[in-house]
């Protein structure tokens, strides 16, 4: 069904959803300065993540099928690129994540402060005492820092989650490695720590100060103090909302048997205290293994259809999967089962990806990249509608 551009909707459609599906089929993201990868609020680039949706495509999704006022929930927040956008166009958003590091991510974007309140905090941060890295940190997260660094990284992780300070400890994970001067690592990848070969040496670099910068730049664009935004922890197949609460769900679920989403971010997680057995609990309850990824996805819609109000909107951006000598278009499964539901087509838009964002990378566990694909070319952007 999802195969095709533009799919027919049902006799009883609203008499704009053909104005909308024209609107989402014309794929306004890729036009002008939309086209920019980091379109938008500086708060969108707080921290990075494998497989995130461009702001400005939230931005065009949030804007087409939704109006000022609405409750938008996403239940695969991811970093919060959706809640955040919804938010600040004025509408009451609601991510929901079961990862820690998306979920501390998400939640610093709505910790809004005024900017001199961050850099008190961190100059009054003590971290000239005495400072060790505990015994349980393994190994290979030391073999990324200069000792007093993740000390200090460490020290003020404890100091941050003690006092609410939830926007700078989003700082301090977006800075934690990359490629850069900024960063506090040893040059390695920024959104995947790859570990460069041979290893350079590990030089100090003072956190606070480090810290001091990235808050500074994430408020070079103006945002909102207020906010009506919420971000839970929370299983998306055991959503905690109230009935018919949501007026939209908008949401990029994972790509299953694509991402890993644990290992892309080892060591961020690792920073947070999340390594080892934990680690690899967390990639056991995520939604990412091609053999039960349906079937939960089935679970997820019974929630989405029991929250949503009638006739509401749920648009999901769903990757192709490509392995075994054959791809699966995942929007087709999921419509055949959204509809089994309940839920009414309105159309299937198919979202070209540049050939430059196409790589895939696939991970065996501590040990690195098991393989790389370039073969994912689209999205497919499922719109669907609850019963009237």
């Amino acid at each position: 069904m999802c195969s095709q551009t533009r799919l027919q909707t049902s006799a009883n459609s609203k008499m704009d959803d053909d104005a909308i599906m024209a609107l989402i089929e014309s794929r306004p993201w890729t036009q002008g300065l939309y086209r920019k990868q980091n379109w938008g609020n500086n708060l969108h680039s707080l921290a990075p993540y494998v497989g995130r949706i461009k702001p400005a495509f939230a931005h065009w999704l949030i804007r087409t099928c939704t109006s000022r006022g609405d409750k938008v929930l996403d239940p695969f927040c991811g970093i919060g690129t959706v809640p955040l956008e919804a938010d600040l166009m004025s509408r009451r958003a609601v991510g929901v994540d079961l990862n820690p590091y998306a979920v501390a991510i998400s939640r610093a974007k709505f910790d809004r402060r005024p900017i001199e309140e961050a850099l008190n905090w961190l100059r009054r941060a003590d971290v000239n005492s005495t400072l060790e890295i505990p015994e349980d940190v393994p190994s290979w997260v030391q073999e990324y820092y200069d000792p007093k660094t993740l000390a200090e990284i460490l020290l003020l992780r404890d100091l941050m989650i003690e006092d609410d300070q939830h926007f700078l400890l989003g700082c301090l994970l977006g800075i934690a490695h990359g490629h850069r001067p900024q960063y506090l690592s040893v040059r390695t990848g920024y959104i995947i720590p790859y570990m460069p070969s041979p290893k350079p040496e590990a030089q100090y670099r003072s956190v606070v100060d480090a810290l001091i910068r990235k808050a500074k730049r994430t408020y070079r664009t103006p945002f909102a103090l207020k906010t009506s935004g919420k971000i839970i922890q929370a299983d998306s197949r055991k959503l905690p909302l109230e009935d018919d609460s949501v007026d939209a769900v908008i949401s990029s679920p994972p790509y299953f048997d694509t991402l890993d989403y644990v290992s892309s971010n080892k060591l961020r997680l690792a920073l947070m205290g999340i390594y080892g057995e934990d680690q690899e609990k967390l990639r056991t309850d995520l939604m990412q293994n091609r053999s039960t990824y349906i079937r939960q996805m089935e679970t997820v819609g019974t929630e989405l259809l029991r929250v949503l109000r009638r006739g509401s909107f749920c648009v999901l951006v769903l990757g192709d999967v490509h392995g075994s000598g054959r791809s699966l278009r995942t929007a087709d499964e999921i419509f055949g089962l959204y509809s089994d539901l309940g839920f009414r087509l309105v159309g299937c838009v198919a979202d070209e990806i540049p050939p430059e964002k196409t790589t895939i990378v696939k991970f065996n566990g501590e040990d690195g990249i098991r393989s790389r694909q370039s073969r994912r070319k689209y999205d497919r952007i499922l719109v669907l509608r609850t019963p009237d």
